[in-house]
């Protein structure tokens, strides 16, 4: 074999397994209980499906939870950018490669239980009177805004959505049952006691939660991640984290309930 010929099969084989050598940014938001900053440990249960993926599939990489609008454009603008929580929806399908999902959701419509004059509606046209908090670029404003929502009351995260709430400044709160049951927690307060739910988001077909990354990102990188993932699927792996983060999550709230 002459140098020209070593030299083009040395490069197609770095071509073919550069992945293996790239450090990947990983970029999310605060979102828990899905993925969520504790004592500067980055939590939850999305956040253990993408580390034991990224794991099983050798990459080395490091992890930043952002506002989610900069989540959202770094990782659609930058290669070797995984994001995660992200819902798969036609408005993003164009500008991602979607590894695949890691969680479902079901997001609704919240208001205050004290709220009389808020009762629960059938059609999502009946919430577009109402002043709603959302989150910048996220899942669900994007799809409010594509269905002729004007009063939405943008923020960067859950918290300041739920202190609107609480304060009189927004009417509904569109979200999870999980996720607003983990932050009215971390002001001591219960769903039950504080809010009623007056309309279930069944329109917005993206109920699962991807890991993705933008188009620039090299494809072997990307089905390196994809075998990754359905590895840890059809091996107990995911399973088994889900049962344990569940489990965690009823000794906590047991916990909670005892000092209180």
């Amino acid at each position: 074999m002459n140098h020209r010929l070593m030299l083009a099969s040395l490069l197609y084989l770095l071509y073919i397994h550069g992945s293996w050598a790239a450090t990947l940014a990983v970029v999310t938001e605060e979102y828990a209980p899905y993925n969520y900053t504790q004592q500067d440990e980055i939590k939850g249960l999305a956040s253990q499906i993408v580390e034991a993926s990224l794991q099983r599939a050798g990459f080395d990489y490091h992890i930043k939870v952002l506002p989610w609008s900069r989540a959202y454009h770094l990782a659609k603008s930058n290669p070797n950018t995984l994001i995660y929580s992200i819902s798969r929806t036609h408005q993003r399908e164009p500008y991602f490669h979607w590894i695949g999902p890691i969680a479902s959701i079901q997001s609704h419509f919240f208001s205050l239980k004290s709220r009389q004059d808020i009762a629960p509606f059938n059609q999502l046209k009946d919430a577009r009177q109402y002043q709603v908090g959302s989150i910048r670029d996220d899942y669900i404003e994007q799809f409010l805004l594509l269905h002729g929502f004007t009063k939405l009351q943008r923020n960067n995260n859950h918290e300041a959505n739920l202190d609107k709430l609480l304060r009189g400044r927004i009417d509904l709160w569109p979200v999870s049952t999980e996720t607003a049951s983990y932050y009215l927690g971390l002001r001591g307060l219960s769903l039950e006691q504080e809010l009623k739910r007056v309309h279930t988001i069944s329109e917005f077909s993206g109920t699962e939660l991807y890991m993705a990354m933008g188009l620039d990102t090299p494809i072997a990188t990307v089905e390196q991640l994809r075998q990754a993932l359905n590895e840890i699927k059809q091996d107990g792996t995911y399973d088994k984290l889900i049962k344990q983060y569940f489990s965690q999550q009823e000794r906590q709230q047991n916990i909670n309930k005892t000092n209180n």
